[in-house]
């Protein structure tokens, strides 16, 4: 007996309320169905809406009665494999319903079901493909929501494996889809998942290698773009705080139902955004690694892209996806594949399209393991063709800030006679060329000032000339840097009671003892600031006065032993007292007071030296570091940069050593920055448009116009016969006498003048008959 559909939704609710009461019922229905399948078998391609009725109420009603329908799905899944392409698509999408409604309700296995999906991709039919890419999304997430199936994962992953290596375009794409949105949705953020994922890099498809390499790339600009979120969310974190219950009770109690309905979806909105804040915060700790740090085998991986790269005849984009890929995956890993520069030196020329792309590729996959010959061909030729004088200065911006970058990476690539000529460049005319050899001038005052001439080094970068080390030279660290700034800073008093470091006057002793050493430092200190001011004036007598200079000649040579220590002490105590002038009868007094001090300064010196070295030890091994002591360190560390930086000022006014310092604090922060990210620069992604200028491009005519509009807000704009028409004010002084009342004689004395007036003007302008002839 057939029934029609809405006497079949009537019946499946029946079954649900009372299985038993409506055996019978489905028996029939059962029995129905098995003869209706068998006649449909005869002719698939013809659509059967009965049929497709028939399977959408069994689908439903079928796990009630399990023992008699365990063949149902079986069923199904061989219409579909068998059938699949020549069935109504109407009919098949029931088909499809049916059975992802049967694994919901756990009676058919994920392991069973798989397969025939991803068959079904081949299909020409969108909205099959897209309902199937949904369940599988879906389902898989819903298997990890209350905890990892590995099992189900497993068997997943090693079929999604299969998938990827299947010659059919769609299929594998489809794979890949499951696999990248599997990731993005932080369900399988594990190895295996990225290994799979990489294994389609090499497909015969373009189209698929193409989405597996975006999937890497996009992997790091989304990892990048955390960092920079954190980096700026760092100092100001905000708990998301969810609606109060004023908000609650407005939403469900107040107002009209179409008010409330409006309320309610604004208060889920709310807390849908919370949940999302919250499980971001407490995912924040967790480490975030690019998903090229996960492959199992990094320098095969970039040998066989290297390999497809250079046979390949994809098209340029691809190409440029792979280049890019392939330098990430030098960089991370730190590889050598060294016939990769060579492949890169043809694409580096100015007229190559997407050139800050390759050349950000360049330099990603330049690192300190790399030899600097086989990066030096590629230098010369980046220098030759973009840093030359008849190239534009767009391009020799381009061309010397990637010279620098790759400096960075790997310093031991530029030669001197090199850098010398690109140094040349910080005075040319254009500021965006000046800015960047510059910034090139900076990075080697910081990494090897003995490269540059002696006028380009800077002050006080003679005393310790750093040279570039040798290839594979590794610097091993014996203790932890820094930590002889920390002790001695501890010793001094200079650390605060939570680990801060203190600045210049302050002091951690008590109110009572901080009365008690002033009064005692200030009487001992009024002694020694006369002493020393005497001293000063002698030395200034003595260095003012020629006849000393000539009679003395053994002081002159004890002066020039220790010019620079007598220089320390005289910057020391010359404000005091700098305005008098000593008497040249204490000139042998003074100069013996100085030689004293400085002796006395020279055995302080070694004994702090002597006690640091004995100390060393026990400040490694006494006592474990906290994360306050670290902080510490790296505010000692500015401190000293800073000191270094002011005390090759010298004497200046309070208003100049106010400017140097601001700018001693800056060059301080970039010199850190710089040696924190040394370490792993090799890691970071490369931004091309970091390597162009900050060149404004010429505008256009809607925006010149909508700048000219902008500067027109806010006062008069037009004819001066249009603002005299729309006039909202006062009339003028001419208006004013025409509309004044008065006698008649006055009126008639103004007409006179008038007339006068303009016979005055007629006679000067008059000049007389013009004769022609």
């Amino acid at each position: 007996m057939a029934h029609t559909g809405a006497d079949l939704l009537n019946l499946q609710g029946n079954i649900k309320r009372d299985p038993k009461g409506y055996a019978d019922e489905f028996g029939l229905q059962w029995r129905h169905y098995k003869a209706s399948l068998q006649l449909f078998l005869l002719s698939p391609a013809q659509g059967s809406t009965e049929f497709q009725d028939l399977v959408t109420f069994l689908s439903h009603a079928v796990g009630c009665y399990p023992e008699e329908t365990a063949d149902f799905a079986t069923d199904l899944m061989e219409l579909l494999e068998k059938h699949g392409p020549l069935l109504d698509p109407s009919l098949r999408t029931s088909l499809v319903k049916a059975l992802i409604l049967l694994r919901n309700k756990r009676q058919l296995g994920a392991s069973e079901l798989l397969p025939l999906l991803f068959k079904l991709f081949r299909l020409q039919d969108k909205a099959l493909r897209q309902l199937v890419f949904r369940h599988v999304t879906s389902d898989i997430k819903a298997a990890n929501k209350n905890g990892r199936a590995n099992n189900l994962n497993r068997s997943t992953q090693s079929f999604l494996y299969s998938v990827l290596a299947d010659e059919h375009e769609g299929t594998a794409k489809r794979g890949l889809a499951v696999l990248i949105e599997m990731w993005r949705r932080h369900v399988w953020r594990d190895a295996r998942t990225v290994n799979v994922i990489a294994s389609a890099v090499f497909h015969k498809s373009p189209r698929v290698m193409l989405a597996s390499l975006k999937f890497f790339l996009g992997q790091d600009i989304a990892e990048d773009e955390g960092d920079s979120d954190n980096d700026d969310n760092d100092g100001e974190k905000k708990a998301a705080t969810g609606p109060s219950k004023e908000d609650v009770y407005k939403a469900f109690k107040k107002g009209t139902v179409s008010s409330k309905k409006k309320k309610q979806k604004k208060l889920q909105r709310a807390m849908t955004a919370v949940r999302k804040a919250n499980k971001k915060e407490e995912g924040g700790g967790q480490a975030s690694f690019a998903a090229l740090q996960l492959l199992h085998d990094p320098q095969g991986f970039a040998e066989k892209l290297l390999v497809r790269l250079r046979t390949g005849n994809e098209r340029f984009e691809t190409r440029l996806a792979m280049m890019t890929v392939l330098s990430r995956a030098i960089g991370v890993h730190k590889l050598l594949v060294l016939n990769f520069y060579p492949f890169l030196q043809k694409y580096i020329a100015p007229s190559q399209k997407e050139v800050t792309t390759v050349l950000a590729a360049l330099v990603q996959g330049c690192h300190e393991v790399v030899p600097p010959d086989v990066l030096a061909p590629v230098l010369r030729q980046l220098v030759d063709q973009f840093v030359h004088d008849k190239a534009r200065p767009e391009v020799m911006t381009v061309g010397i800030k990637t010279v620098r970058e790759i400096c960075v990476r790997a310093p031991l690539v530029m030669t001197q006679e090199l850098l010398q000529d690109l140094v040349e460049y910080k005075k040319f005319r254009d500021k965006e060329v000046s800015t960047a050899a510059r910034g090139l001038l900076g990075l080697f005052r910081e990494l090897a000032p003995g490269m540059l001439k002696k006028r380009d080094r800077g002050r006080g970068a003679d005393g310790g000339i750093l040279v570039p080390g040798e290839y594979g030279q590794a610097r091993i660290a014996d203790t932890i840097e820094g930590l002889d700034l920390l002790e001695e800073a501890r010793r001094a008093g200079r650390l605060g009671p939570e680990g801060e470091v203190l600045s210049e006057g302050e002091d951690v002793s008590d109110e009572e003892s901080d009365e008690e050493e002033e009064e005692e430092e200030s009487d001992e200190e009024e002694g020694s600031l006369e002493s020393a001011g005497s001293d000063v004036e002698e030395e200034e007598s003595l260095d003012s006065g020629e006849e000393y200079e000539e009679e003395g000649s053994d002081e002159d040579a004890l002066e020039g032993d220790s010019e620079e220590e007598e220089e320390e002490v005289a910057v020391a105590v010359a404000p005091t007292n700098s305005k008098k002038r000593a008497h040249p009868a204490a000139k042998e007094d003074s100069l013996a007071t100085l030689k004293k001090q400085l002796a006395a300064k020279n055995a302080a010196a070694m004994a702090k030296s002597i006690t640091n070295e004995n100390d060393e030890s026990t400040a490694d091994w006494g006592r474990i570091l906290t994360q306050e002591d670290f902080e510490s360190i790296r505010q000692l560390k500015h401190r000293r940069l800073v000191d270094a930086a002011m005390s090759k000022a010298g004497l200046k006014s309070a208003s100049k050593r106010a400017r140097l310092r601001e700018t001693a604090e800056e060059e301080a922060e970039e010199t850190m920055a710089l040696q924190d990210q040394l370490g792993v620069l090799h890691e970071q992604r490369v931004d091309p448009s970091a390597l162009l200028g900050k060149r404004r491009g010429r505008r256009d005519k809607e925006e010149r116009m909508a700048s000219i509009m902008a500067g027109r807000e806010g006062r008069e704009f037009g004819s001066k016969a249009a603002l005299k028409k729309d006039k909202q004010g006062g009339l003028s002084n001419r208006e004013k006498d025409r509309r004044k009342n008065l006698p008649l004689a006055a009126r008639a004395g103004q007409v006179r003048r008038r007339l006068i007036k303009g016979r005055l003007k007629s006679k000067k302008n008059f000049k007389g008959h013009v004769r022609k002839g």
